[in-house]
């Protein structure tokens, strides 16, 4: 009995070892892109997101293109928006944020059924089939405006030190003349020797 005590009481210290070496700290919630977050050298994450659609969404607003469309609002196309870096994440992730912004304030309609790419593949069905009865929209919503992107990144280290710069780049294309009529790059460098919390 004192053998097996003993050994419990060994097996508690080691895991209380561990803990504080690994500076055990309980799940809890935090804001989402916050000064609490984690910011990773070598990887995009969500403040790097949030900071990107939050800059391209005022550059866009502030020009006043959207309102000078044919249509109001505003018939939105989203292209290929292309990760340029070594990164895994969503890259729909900052187009969503500001499409968030510009739909539900009236400012512009995207269309999810437009070609082989369709993002509501059903949307898209029932469409085509309204059209071919005849029991749909004469207007077909051709849109006024296509919107692409590409997301870079450049590294660079001195001694343990690394740095990487991520480059957001987005851009919109008048669909009735083929010209570029907006385009925004925003830059997000992160430096350290390893990943943070709240820096």
């Amino acid at each position: 009995m004192n053998t097996l005590h003993h050994r419990c009481r060994a097996c508690v210290a080691s895991a209380l070892v561990a803990c504080a070496l690994v500076a055990c700290t309980p799940a809890r919630y935090i804001e989402t892109g916050g000064p609490e977050s984690i910011v990773s050298v070598g990887d995009v994450d969500i403040q790097d997101v949030k900071k990107a659609a939050s800059g391209m969404l005022q550059s866009l607003l502030a020009t006043g293109v959207l309102a000078k469309s044919e249509h109001k609002p505003a018939r939105l196309l989203i292209g290929s928006i292309v990760n340029d870096t070594s990164s895994q994440f969503d890259v729909g992730e900052v187009v969503y944020r500001m499409r968030e912004e510009l739909v539900n304030s009236g400012q512009a309609q995207v269309d999810t059924t437009y070609g082989s790419s369709a993002e509501d593949k059903t949307a898209q069905e029932v469409a085509k089939r309204r059209s071919f009865t005849g029991s749909g929209s004469s207007d077909l919503g051709e849109p006024d405006f296509s919107l692409t992107g590409r997301i870079t990144q450049m590294k660079a280290s001195a001694d343990n030190m690394k740095q990487t710069t991520y480059t957001f780049r987005l851009t919109l294309t008048d669909l009735a003349t083929g010209r570029e009529v907006w385009t925004k790059t925003v830059d997000m460098t992160k430096q350290g020797t390893k990943n943070a919390v709240g820096m």
